[in-house]
């Protein structure tokens, strides 16, 4: 055999999936020189509040020191706002600052703990100083903060493609959640990125919910793509490119473009009765329909109409079109890029949207990637 049939030969064999239990194993923060985060009994960010809600560690607790230095931090005589102040090392002693004895109280010595913050070790630095005077066991992050968020940036373009998905297609985002927690129920992988995003595909109340940071839903979206095992697919709802103000990371994106898709069938009547029960905007139809009709791309002046009408006398009704005329339309043409690649697979179909008959349906479903 020549070297180009085999090269051929090996092109043609599908990747196998590397032996490790989850991608944790495959992109790990050794690359930033501390443990697995779940390592740690206690993840610190010193950083402010304002920094914090914007973007964490996923499990770390937050503290601000109103002074830092390089010496070990102890209060001063007075400590009625919890200032940390700096000490002499023969101060080595004294009480903690008082926020930060609570959070190391219900920790034995023998845990151990990681300090990070935003200004390369200046504000981390003082804090495991004290902790190890103290007898702790303390890490702290090198580069801090900027260098985990390289490190996130960085598995989120390594890992989406070490995963096999499998996408839940449907057009509205409430079916896709009942579909993925059934098939949880019964053992099998999922990931719902639009619970992340705070966003749900053809939800109107969910328009007006506070989304998180690029950088927050980033952290978050690492920490579950570390929990997958390779071996095993992933289900996942159809997520766009881009949902509100957040958006896909590429390699994300890219995957789940290529990734084979299982379109959900249910009898209409049982679609509406679902989407009247999950969607609370529909206690106020007509609102509900100019809430639609500022969607985008916008649905066609004539469908408005009619569901400005429908909105006065029958619910069910124009529940029932906006499904069919307007989103299943929307659906059918992005399903279609998909088919048309020959990467569709069976149909998951269903006659009601209850739990129980989604994970009987999902415990038929195989496991196997």
């Amino acid at each position: 055999m020549t070297s180009g049939q085999e090269s051929s030969d090996r092109a043609r064999k599908p990747n196998k999936p590397p032996e490790i239990e989850s991608l944790a194993g495959a992109f790990h923060p050794h690359a930033i020189e501390v443990q697995d985060f779940s390592h740690y009994a206690l993840v610190i960010d010193v950083r402010t509040r304002e920094e914090y809600e914007d973007d964490h560690i996923p499990g770390a607790v937050q503290f601000s020191p109103a002074v830092v230095s390089q010496r070990p931090l102890v209060t001063g005589q007075s400590d009625a706002q919890n200032r940390a102040l700096a000490a002499q090392d023969s101060a080595a002693d004294a009480e903690l600052p008082a926020s930060l004895a609570a959070l190391v109280a219900p920790l034995k010595l023998d845990q151990a703990i990681l300090v990070y913050c935003g200004r390369g070790g200046l504000d981390s630095l003082p804090v495991a100083r004290a902790l190890r005077w103290r007898g702790w066991s303390v890490d702290v992050l090198p580069g801090g903060w900027i260098n985990y968020r390289r490190w996130v940036q960085a598995g989120l373009e390594v890992l989406p493609r070490m995963a096999t998905f499998r996408v839940v297609a449907t057009s509205l985002g409430c079916e896709a959640d009942r579909v993925l927690n059934a098939l949880a129920t019964v053992g099998h992988q999922v990931l719902n990125v639009e619970a992340l995003m705070v966003r749900r595909r053809g939800s109107i109340s969910f328009c007006d919910a506070k989304q998180p940071s690029q950088a927050w839903f980033e952290s978050q979206l690492l920490q579950r793509l570390r929990s997958v095992d390779p071996r095993r697919p992933v289900w996942i709802g159809d997520v766009e490119a881009q949902v509100g103000e957040l958006q896909l990371p590429g390699s994300m994106a890219d995957a789940l473009g290529a990734a084979p898709a299982a379109p959900l069938e249910a009898p209409i009547q049982e679609r509406v009765n679902r989407w009247i029960e999950d969607e609370p905007a529909w206690a106020s139809p007509s609102d509900a329909v100019d809430a639609i009709a500022s969607w985008s791309p916008p649905p066609e002046g004539r469908l408005i109409e009619r569901w400005r009408e429908l909105s006065l006398r029958e619910l069910a009704g124009l529940v029932a079109s906006v499904l069919t005329d307007y989103l299943d339309r929307r659906q059918a043409a992005r399903l279609s890029l998909r088919t048309a690649k020959s990467n569709g697979i069976a149909p998951l179909v269903v006659d009601s949207l209850n739990q129980d008959q989604l994970a009987r349906v999902g415990a038929g479903v195989a496991t196997d990637a």
